[in-house]
């Protein structure tokens, strides 16, 4: 063996073993479901208000089969909101805590708390026009994105479905939205 190709065989198994190891793709908000060959339809519709009175969006929700909403925290589904006023971004972590807190038990909320943190830190603030969705996959990962930028990802059936109590829950956020949402 030549000296040249020596070296060349050296170095090429030196990047090789210094290259960092790929990253996994970032999902894509505006087509991860549909990816993972899932058909959504528009389930139900509802008004997102703020003190019940003061109208500040609209809720979306869109399922593979309308037909679950007997079950609404099963996955895969979407929730899109689409907002018409200015929202600061902490105000959404802050009332999702909030929502969990009050719909899962004590240890659930406790074990679930970090992580619900993290999650809700990637809030922004929202204007007129600004929609932030949630994906629900059936391989228990949960999306956030705004304006189809993604913004965060958790895994894990228990968080998923924890966090969609806010909607969902025994005492959700507002049941006439629940109720519009689940088409009821």
């Amino acid at each position: 063996m030549t000296l040249f190709r020596h070296l060349s065989i050296v170095t090429c198994c030196l990047a090789l073993a210094t290259a960092p190891a790929s990253t996994p793709a970032k999902p894509d908000p505006t087509s991860w479901l549909e990816d993972q060959g899932v058909t959504l339809t528009e389930c139900g519709r509802g008004i997102v208000r703020a003190l019940r009175v003061i109208r500040v969006g609209d809720a979306v929700l869109y399922r593979d089969d309308c037909s679950r909403n007997s079950e609404p925290m099963e996955a895969p589904l979407r929730l899109q909101f689409s907002y018409r006023r200015d929202v600061p971004g902490d105000a959404f972590g802050q009332a999702a805590e909030a929502m969990i807190e009050r719909n899962v038990s004590a240890d659930t909320f406790a074990g679930l708390r970090e992580r619900l943190q993290v999650f809700n830190a990637n809030y922004r603030d929202i204007g007129d026009g600004d929609t932030y969705q949630l994906d629900y996959g059936t391989d228990g990962t949960l999306l956030l994105s705004l304006n189809g930028e993604l913004l965060a990802t958790e895994e894990g059936d228990e968080f998923a479905q924890s966090y969609l109590t806010i909607w969902f829950g025994e005492r959700p956020y507002n049941d006439r939205l629940k109720r519009d949402l689940l088409g009821r």
